[in-house]
């Protein structure tokens, strides 16, 4: 395991606390499951971006997207290429 830290204002910390406390965890458990969600939600955006690719080439129209429902999609971020 490694070790993180870092310096934040006394209201930040007293309010990190309060949330840790109203949910029943040490302020540790929380932000390793905060960092823990953070990274998954990272791995799972490269995953939809390279389905969202996939999908611009192969459901195009006339240069619109065909086809895809509004459920398929998850963290979807917009660039302009």
């Amino acid at each position: 395991m490694k070790t993180i830290s870092t310096k934040i204002d006394q209201k930040t910390a007293e309010s990190f606390l309060k949330v840790c406390n109203d949910e029943g965890k040490c302020q540790s458990e929380m932000l390793r499951d905060f960092i823990e969600s953070v990274c998954e939600l990272e791995e799972n955006t490269l995953d939809s971006e390279v389905k969202i690719e996939e999908i611009n080439e192969s459901k195009r129209s006339e240069g619109k997207i065909i086809g895809i429902e509004p459920a398929e999609l998850t963290n979807v971020r917009i660039l302009n290429t």
